[in-house]
Formats: C-alpha cells, structure tokens, sequence
C-alpha cells in the first residue's frame, strides 16, 4: 500500500492525491448508532457508494508501474498485480488502448483513471432499480473529476466504447460482481491540442447476452461490448453537438437565460467539498438569474471555459432536460422545456403543477418545496437504435454527470439541492407531455434550504 501525501508538484502523486480525494474522497464524518459513517465527495443513493476507481500508470515519478485500486476510507492506493507478476507499463496501457478499439488517447496516455461499479453495494437495498442508481452515482462522481481535473492542470477524455470483459481482467475486477463504466486518459492541459482521442461512445454487440441468475448482471451484461462484435454507431465528436434542440419544441414561445457576471468555476473545488444533500427547502423563491447562473454552469461550460477544460460526456445528444418551476423570480409557474444550445426555456404546459410533481416524485417533501425541478428525459427508442443496449449506461452516466454540475454549483450560490432517483415514470410522462418510449432519467431539485 502506498499512502498518498498532499504536497504541491505536477502530475505527482501529491497532485493525484488531490485529484483522487476531490472526486470520490471522504469529505465527512458523522456517527450513527455507535458506528462511523463515512460520506464522500459525490452523493450516493442511500450513502451506498458503488462507484470505485483505478488508477492506470506507466513512468510516473512516484508510482511504479501498474494498476492500483484507490482505496477511499485509507485514501491510499493499493497495487493490484503483486510486484513482479503484472504487466509492465507500456503493455498495460498497449492492451488498454487495445480495449478501447486503439484510441490514440488512451495510447499515449501515462495515467488513465478507470471507474467501475459493485452492484451489489446498492442492489441489496434498491433491487433491480439498483442499476439505475449505480450509474447516476457513477456519474456522480465523473462529475466530480471533470470539474476538478483541470484546477490541477489536467485534462481528460471520456472513453466509453471499450470490450468490457478485455478491460476488467486488465484491472482484476470480478465481472460477477462489478461491472466497467468508463476509462479516462489523463493529459496535462498544456497537451490537449496534440492529442487524438477516439469517439467518446460506441454500440454495445449484436448478440445473445450470457443468461446470469442476478438481474443486474444480466442487464449489464445486455450492454456490454464483445471482441469483434463492435458496432460502428458512436458519440459526438465536438461539444458543438451537444444538447440538440428537440425540433418538436423548435417554435415554442421562449425566455431567453441570460447569465451573471458570477464565474462558478472560481473556488468551485470548495464547493464539492462543502456539498451535502439537502434534507429540506422553504418554497421560497430563488431568482432567474440564479437558475440561469446555475443552468449555465451545469450545461453550457463552454461559455466561460476553454475546449481543454469543458466537461466530458458519452452523448448528451440523448438526453432532453425539462424545468419544472414552482417559485422563480421573473418566471411563471410551469413545466419548460431547456435548450441549452439556445440558453432558452420553451413553455411546454403554463400554471402550478406543485401538486403534481409533490405526487409523481413518491410524496417527497423536497420536490414540492422546491423553487424549481430539474428533469432530465431520453427517448430510450431513438437511444437504443444509436448505441443499443449500451445507450441505457450513457444516459445516466451523463445524466448523473450534469446532475453533480447542478449539485456542485448550487452549493457555490448558497442554494439547497438534492436529487431523486426514484419516482412514478409514468405520472412524469403525463407531467411533461412526453410519449411512453421516453423515459425519465434523473430529477434535480433546486431552492432555499430551511432554516
């Protein structure tokens, strides 16, 4: 076990310290019931944290090279291949890269964070639903990394076509009970521009997946992507082709967002620290620009920062967000449609559906007391015909990912928020006018904490 050290110097392991504790460290203790409990950087559906991290390095100054798998309780790295038994540096990231169908990212990377997920940390309490909430929680935590990455002078690219058995035996993970959800080649900003990455997304395979007795296993298993089986369907390649506008909304009245002065980006590595989840709002309003602060923040980072330090999806083309206002400043009550392209909400169904959003969200006070919900929606049809199977893993993973930016950035404007991952999908249909083959996938709750 090497124990990590928080000193200053680029890219060494003091850097990767920070990286690793802001992204999915133990930020707070509290004690139940006799019995510490930890909670970390990013929130977990019932602090059950399934999401893990492995670090990926060749000719480190402070590493030797290997796999290590960051323990989050020690905050320590723990080497996975016992010395001398493991490949070396330059055949971990060969075969990785390989895995990755040759991304010339992955390639010429040194270090490469691969996050996974232990279903059954979750599934024994949430059940098949488990899968759902282990993938926001995962993007939970990229949410986290992509943010903080480039306050230490690295950039990263999201890798999410890859033949998931080839990547869990690169990492020794137990495929009958954690599952690969990505791979991250880390670069410093100044070599962004050189490198070369490859689609951020791909199809799962075209065949029969292995019958299992766990349901998890089995739906994750659906998506997976096997050796020669790879279809050719992949992510955007620009964030110019991020967040489409749905064309069935393209002549809605709008409201224009227009953003403050206020850059939350500045000493939002406090921010991450500082979130908790809200427990309760007040109903008390909060302002437009407020909402337009923070939408702008979670959605649109290429406003305030450059390509090298923009957050990194899988496909946000899939995703479609609606706000649900209950008490904005300047706003009607109502459900809107967001195109963040445009920066616009487009009213979809004027007048209060306080009640409605208080019921179709299992009677939880936090979205009835909010000043505005935050909907995300995927069309799972057109989804499921891009990427097949696989597309269900990207919707949340990127869905989960902006939901930190909204958590994140609310905790820099002094605002409460918390998220919900369980909710009656059909009721959310109706509320939104949105057909059955489109799903609901996350809903952000917004407003002023109670006092």
């Amino acid at each position: 076990m090497q124990r990590l050290q928080d000193t200053d110097g680029p890219f060494s392991l003091p850097q990767l310290s920070k990286l690793l504790f802001a992204t999915n460290g133990v930020t707070a203790m509290a004690i139940s019931g006799g019995q510490k409990m930890f909670f970390r950087a990013a929130p977990s559906a019932g602090a059950l944290y399934p999401t893990d991290l492995y670090l990926v390095v060749r000719g480190h100054a402070d590493l030797s090279d290997g796999v290590y798998y960051y323990h989050v309780r020690d905050h320590a790295l723990i080497e996975v291949y016992p010395e001398g038994l493991g490949p070396d540096g330059d055949e971990l990231f060969r075969r990785l890269a390989a895995a990755c169908f040759d991304d010339k990212g992955v390639a010429g990377a040194r270090v490469a964070i691969v996050a996974t997920s232990v279903f059954w940390r979750s599934s024994w309490r949430y059940g098949d639903r488990a899968y759902r909430r282990c993938l926001l929680d995962t993007g939970h935590v990229l949410g986290n990394f992509d943010i903080i990455a480039p306050k230490l002078g690295l950039c990263t690219f999201a890798v999410g076509g890859f033949v998931d058995q080839e990547v869990a035996e690169l990492i020794a993970t137990p495929e009958d009970k954690e599952g690969v959800l990505g791979v991250f080649p880390l670069f410093e900003l100044g070599d962004f521009e050189r490198v070369e990455p490859g689609p951020s997304a791909r199809a799962s395979s075209d065949v029969e997946p292995t019958p299992k007795d766990d349901a998890i296993l089995s739906i994750h298993d659906a998506s997976a992507i096997r050796r020669n089986t790879a279809d050719s369907a992949t992510g955007p390649q620009s964030s110019s082709e991020d967040f489409m506008l749905n064309p069935k909304y393209a002549f809605a009245s709008g409201t224009k967002l227009k953003t403050s002065e206020l850059n939350l980006n500045e000493q939002i590595e406090l921010a991450i620290l500082r979130r908790r989840s809200t427990r309760t709002l007040s109903g008390e309003p909060i302002t437009l620009t407020e909402l337009s602060d923070l939408l702008g923040f979670a959605y649109r980072a290429d406003l305030r920062l450059p390509p090298e330090q923009q957050p990194r999806y899988f496909d946000t083309t899939l995703l479609e967000t609606f706000v649900v206002v209950n008490n904005v400043e300047g706003l009607e009550p109502g459900v809107y449609y967001f195109a963040p392209s445009f920066m616009e909400l487009l009213s979809v169904r004027p007048g209060s559906v306080q009640h409605e959003i208080f019921h179709l969200s299992l009677g939880q006070e936090l979205a009835r007391d909010a000043s505005a919900v935050i909907v995300h929606t995927g069309d799972l049809d057109a989804a499921t015909k891009k990427f097949g199977s696989r597309a269900y893993r990207y919707l949340h993973l990127d869905a989960g990912h902006i939901g930190q930016r909204l958590n994140v950035g609310a905790i820099r404007l002094e605002l409460g928020v918390s998220g919900i991952g369980g909710f009656f999908d059909d009721e959310v249909n109706a509320l939104l006018k949105i057909p059955a083959q489109e799903l609901c996938v996350y809903i952000t709750c917004l407003g002023k904490p109670a006092s």
